[in-house]
């Protein structure tokens, strides 16, 4: 399972990598539930992801997340503790919103900012926040799986059908250049035709193959069907009976011979 895991981990972040120019050091943002879910467990973060990635982490909260375990300190003091350690992202949300709508909001691309990607990672154990993460194109959303895991989430189908149609854009040609390529196509698979034609004709004249001509038919006398019984009797008596007439008219010349010499 975790050498599965490991492999997804490595197909899903080239594909951001590839795609969206996600580059090292990778910045992660964790939210509350997380880190509760990471510190429960005894999860070695750091230990994973350099397995991962190879490369340096830089690992981030937001302020109103921050603002929500401030005010659950009492029940989760490692939580708030372990958040208080991380650097904070300035979400510039004045009256504070939720952790959710924070995390949605910083990754969005900001038209006041020319439009650019915020390359963060997503670290959430909330199932309805990272389908709502998972919407978002160019956002990586990460997870622990079984507890103890570090998961990359696979991007969404709409996201990679996106993507391979900007590619078929950018890289396939148009209606005008195919209307050029395809004679010229045509043209290079029959020289290629002619040439290998040639090739083998000159093969065949080295070697001095011999082509072998069709075989003909069955000789018609082996075909021939087998004589029965009776029709092998009546020629033998008809054979007999010529033989005998045969022989009457040889005597007969004979004796016809001997009287004319008596004469």
């Amino acid at each position: 399972m975790k050498a599965k895991k490991t492999k997804g981990f490595k197909k899903n972040l080239s594909f951001y990598r590839i795609n969206f120019s996600f580059q090292p050091p990778y910045q992660l943002v964790f939210d509350g539930n997380f880190i509760k879910q990471m510190l429960d467990h005894n999860v070695d973060l750091d230990k994973q992801l350099f397995k991962h990635t190879k490369a340096k982490i830089w690992k981030h909260t937001t302020i109103c997340v921050l603002r929500e375990l401030t005010s659950l300190q009492h029940l989760f003091p490692r939580v708030f503790k372990y958040a208080q350690g991380l650097s904070k992202i300035n979400c510039k949300h004045i009256e504070g919103v939720s952790p959710a709508e924070c995390l949605l909001d910083i990754v969005k691309p900001k038209p006041e900012f020319g439009g650019d990607n915020n390359y963060f990672w997503v670290c959430t154990q909330d199932d309805e926040l990272r389908s709502n993460l998972l919407q978002i194109d160019h956002v990586p959303v990460c997870y622990l799986f079984q507890n103890n895991l570090f998961e990359m989430a696979e991007p969404s189908r709409t996201c990679k059908m996106r993507i391979k149609s900007l590619k078929e854009i950018k890289y396939l040609p148009n209606e005008q250049e195919q209307q050029i390529i395809m004679p010229i196509k045509k043209e290079i698979k029959q020289q290629q035709a002619e040439k290998r034609m040639e090739r083998e004709r000159k093969l065949a004249q080295e070697l001095a193959i011999k082509i072998k001509k069709p075989a003909k038919g069955p000789n018609p006398l082996s075909v021939k069907k087998k004589l029965g019984k009776v029709t092998k009797s009546i020629k033998k008596r008809r054979h007999k009976i010529k033989n005998k007439k045969t022989r009457r008219s040889n005597k007969q010349g004979v004796n016809n011979e001997i009287i004319e010499q008596n004469s």
